[in-house]
């Protein structure tokens, strides 16, 4: 190994705009809602959680999320409520 695949060995490059599968769990914070709906934000990425009995209760919460969907091409998407991490809980 030479010294600078050694030096460089596991550096990576974040984006902006994180792209996510379905099936993939997520842990962020809900920044807002729009329309009756929580909204994480991931960088540039939106994902939005349809469903939610009172989305304002989640502002500011850490959450963790399963994605159901999410388009490339708007870097949004949905995404179902799994848990409150911290806080006050559903």
């Amino acid at each position: 190994m030479s010294l600078f695949t050694s030096v460089f060995a596991g550096i990576g490059f974040r984006t902006r705009t994180p792209s996510f599968g379905q099936g993939d769990e997520v842990t962020a914070f809900v920044t807002g809602t729009r329309d009756g709906t929580a909204v994480l934000r991931v960088g540039d990425s939106e994902l939005l959680l349809p469903g939610v009995d009172d989305p304002a209760s989640l502002v500011d919460e850490r959450v963790q999320v399963r994605v159901e969907e999410f388009d490339e091409s708007t870097d949004t998407g949905k995404a179902v409520l799994v848990g409150v991490i911290d806080g006050r809980g559903l």
